[in-house]
């Protein structure tokens, strides 16, 4: 029974690895093996930063080595994300099983529309792979101190907003727009990690083996993102999320 209940651990990271780089929304996945496994929602919050910070580790040491990062224009946003992550954090410690499962049906719902219409989820880098100097104004720094927030409190497709900010604000390319996500995923995964863990709301054994599954799916991932076509991960990511939707309708909401 160990070796299934850590196997389905694995497996589930790796996929929630893979789509949390990809384009973000990981923890549409790992959220509901955790509680499946039976962690209580705080708990699954919690211990979900642990492979959050192995994977975010490892994709981050791909992208800079392929000098992917935007390394001035991160420690601008950088700022406003930590702000907002420690409050939502603090926020989300007592989060009941019957809220968490319907707050990401919910965002399981919205994600996928937002993703079918979002055609252009890969543009085209300049040729050099340079990043235009961007500035970030009051307005922007704003939405990302709201981003912070909802990261910290759940960071479930916190990717797909940061994506959206991104790409409506400052007019980044897909790539680019990945390496940030990374990066602030990171940021926002050590916050978080820390503040759940002094609430005692970490279960690290089961984070650490399904941490080790997601940290390859975010390898993987990281190679991959600049290969695959836009179609080819539009539908993919669809896919999974509707298989995460109907998962948490007949095995949580109906059972619960």
């Amino acid at each position: 029974m160990d070796f299934l209940h850590y196997l389905i651990l694995v497996a589930g990271g790796i996929g929630g690895g893979f789509i949390n780089v990809m384009i973000g929304g990981g923890g549409l996945i790992i959220l509901p093996v955790y509680m499946g496994a039976g962690l209580p929602a705080p708990v699954a919050n919690g211990t979900n930063r642990v492979n959050l910070v192995m994977q975010y580790i490892i994709a981050l040491i791909k992208y800079s080595r392929d000098g992917e990062m935007p390394w001035k224009l991160l420690s601008v946003i950088a700022i406003p994300t930590a702000i907002g992550t420690i409050g939502g954090a603090f926020l989300a410690r007592n989060m009941s099983n019957l809220f968490m499962h319907i707050l990401l049906l919910s965002i399981i719902v919205f994600s996928i529309i937002y993703i079918s219409l979002n055609m252009d989820i890969k543009k085209k880098c300049p040729c050099d792979g340079s990043v235009p100097e961007r500035k970030v104004n009051w307005f922007t720094w704003i939405l990302f101190l709201i981003a912070g927030i909802y990261a910290g409190f759940i960071s479930v497709a916190i990717g797909m907003i940061w994506y959206a900010i991104c790409s409506w604000r400052m007019k980044l390319c897909y790539v680019k727009i990945t390496a940030i996500r990374i990066a602030l995923g990171l940021v926002i995964s050590v916050i978080a990690l820390i503040v759940f863990t002094i609430n005692k709301k970490v279960n690290f054994v089961d984070g650490l083996v399904l941490g080790v599954g997601s940290s390859i799916g975010a390898y993987f991932a990281a190679g991959l993102t600049l290969k695959l076509s836009k179609r080819f991960i539009r539908n993919l990511v669809l896919v999974i999320l509707s298989l995460a939707g109907l998962y948490i309708i007949l095995f949580q909401i109906i059972h619960l």
